[in-house]
C-alpha cells in the first residue's frame, strides 16, 4: 500500500536511558557504549530518510493511523542503539500508551486489532532502520565501533613504519 508523508525528523538517541531490554543485574552497560551519539549523526546525516523512505513504501498502515502514531510521538521515540552484550545494531519499540485515542478517548484493549497493527509497523520501520545501517552505514562487526585496525591482516606481512 505505502504512506506518502513527509519524513519526520529522526529520533533523538543521545537523550535516553539504557534500553529495558539491556535492563539487567548480569551486565553494567555504559551510556556510552551504546554509540547513540554516533547513531544519531549517521540519521540526520541521511540513513534516517533512506530507512523511512523504503518502511513508507511498504508500510500497512493508512494515513490516518500513521498521523496516530506521530501524534503520540511514537516514531520519535523509536530507540536504535549499539548492544555491546549481542554485539550488533538493535532498537526497541516504544509502548503504545492505554489511552492512546484523543479523538475518542478510547482506550483500546491490548488485543486491540490496531494496537497489534502499530506495533507490528513500528517494529517494521525499526528493523528496517537497523538493516538500513547495516547495509550501508555502519560496518562494526562482532568487535563494535572501533577505529580501522592496522595490522598484518591490512598489509600482509610487514607492518608501515
Amino acid at each position: 500500500m505505502g504512506l506518502d508523508v513527509e519524513v519526520p525528523d529522526p529520533p533523538q538517541l543521545t537523550n535516553r536511558g539504557l534500553p529495558a531490554g539491556l535492563l539487567t543485574d548480569e551486565a553494567t552497560i555504559a551510556p556510552n557504549e551504546l554509540h547513540r551519539e554516533e547513531l544519531e549523526t549517521i540519521l540526520d546525516d541521511g540513513a534516517w530518510t533512506e530507512a523511512f523512505e523504503e518502511w513508507a513504501t511498504y508500510t500497512d498502515l493508512t494515513e490516518p493511523e500513521y498521523e496516530l502514531v506521530t501524534d503520540l510521538g511514537l516514531v520519535a521515540s523509536l530507540d536504535v542503539f549499539w548492544d555491546p552484550v549481542a554485539a550488533a545494531l538493535d532498537y526497541e519499540v516504544p509502548t503504545i500508551p492505554e489511552q492512546w485515542d484523543r479523538a475518542t478517548d478510547r482506550t483500546p484493549a491490548p488485543s486491540d486489532p490496531l494496537v497489534a497493527k502499530l506495533e507490528t509497523e513500528l517494529a517494521d520501520l525499526g528493523q528496517t532502520v537497523v538493516e538500513m545501517l547495516e547495509d550501508g552505514y555502519v560496518d562494526w562487526g562482532e568487535t563494535g565501533p572501533t577505529d580501522v585496525v592496522w595490522d598484518e591482516e591490512t598489509f600482509g606481512h610487514e607492518l608501515p613504519e
